[in-house]
């Protein structure tokens, strides 16, 4: 085994202001992304938990996005380990941090975590032999622990069976590939070359990313909890008015570059995209006016729509 001096130099034009040398033992077979903006409080717990697996012959490229707090110098006190490398970069997003670590990556597959997020020990290596089982398939994805602030276990988010995996993702049949950026790992090259995340989404960048990922590409699933996602009170998706943002955009993305053809699906689609943005509206911002223009969309995109709202409403009105 030869030691291997890797220099990551990435162009001012994706945004890395600086970059950290690192030194490997050999190239890697799994290269793990973690985007990290004001990350100080949870950082140590998830790099802590890539320590801890199983699996050794990995990188880790950590990408402090622009962070105000402590969270490069709670990293780089541990760049003595070889297999981590600290970028740094001007704030542009959580989409741009992932896909600044996608073009260093130099491992064969490329995997996500999340700065808040925890990875259970054999997390790397069953989805390792997973891939490498069958090189028809392209990525694969698992259950998920949902979590408390200090990853105590609440419940198992499960993940659904592969067939028809694009069709399910569309009709948001559960969350299909839940908490898609710490969960899936995919064959590097693909996402290098064909599925960068979409910079102008935020907290949607991952279901956007789900619906290109099952669209196109092999899929396999592991029916068992391997990740643990930690709900924390000021999490990216509790802000209502992001979400509305990226689920426009990503429904006018469906239209424009045509993911789905014109018809009677798409349009069921659409609606209920729009009812997604009025049930966070009503349910988690308490805004029923604006709730009640998005159900108005809905219906008027896809009319029998009005079923479904009939349907909760009497729900509602049946617990009261």
């Amino acid at each position: 085994m030869t030691l291997q001096i890797s220099m990551i130099i990435v162009s001012n034009d994706h945004g890395i202001d600086n970059f950290v040398f690192s030194r490997r033992m050999n190239t890697p077979e799994i290269s793990i992304v973690i985007p990290a903006y004001n990350a100080a409080s949870y950082i140590n717990d998830s790099i802590t938990s890539v320590l801890k697996q199983s699996f050794s012959n990995w990188e880790l490229i950590v990408v402090d996005d622009g962070s105000t707090d402590n969270t490069s110098e709670i990293v780089s006190t541990l760049l003595s380990d070889p297999r981590i490398t600290l970028l740094k970069q001007a704030n542009k997003g959580v989409s741009a941090a992932r896909n600044a670590g996608i073009r260093v990556a130099q491992g064969r597959y490329i995997t996500f975590l999340d700065a808040d997020d925890y990875y259970l020990p054999f997390n790397l290596s069953e989805k390792y032999s997973v891939l490498q089982s069958d090189r028809g398939i392209d990525f694969v994805y698992c259950d998920v622990m949902q979590c408390d602030e200090n990853l105590n276990d609440v419940r198992i988010e499960k993940g659904v069976e592969t067939d028809n995996l694009f069709t399910k993702v569309m009709q948001w049949q559960g969350e299909t590939i839940p908490t898609l950026p710490s969960n899936v790992m995919v064959k590097t090259e693909l996402m290098q070359q064909r599925f960068l995340f979409d910079e102008n989404l935020s907290n949607c960048a991952d279901r956007y990313m789900k619906i290109m990922l099952s669209k196109s590409l092999v899929p396999a699933y592991i029916p068992k909890a391997l990740v643990k996602y930690r709900n924390t009170p000021g999490s990216m998706s509790k802000k209502v008015w992001l979400l509305e943002h990226d689920e426009l955009y990503i429904a006018k993305k469906i239209i424009q570059e045509n993911i789905l053809p014109p018809g009677k699906f798409r349009r069921k689609v659409i609606a209920n995209m729009y009812f997604i943005v009025s049930g966070s509206w009503h349910k988690d911002a308490h805004k029923p006016l604006r709730a009640i223009k998005f159900a108005i969309k809905a219906i008027m995109i896809y009319p029998p729509a009005f079923f479904r709202l009939l349907s909760k409403t009497t729900s509602l009105f049946n617990r009261k």
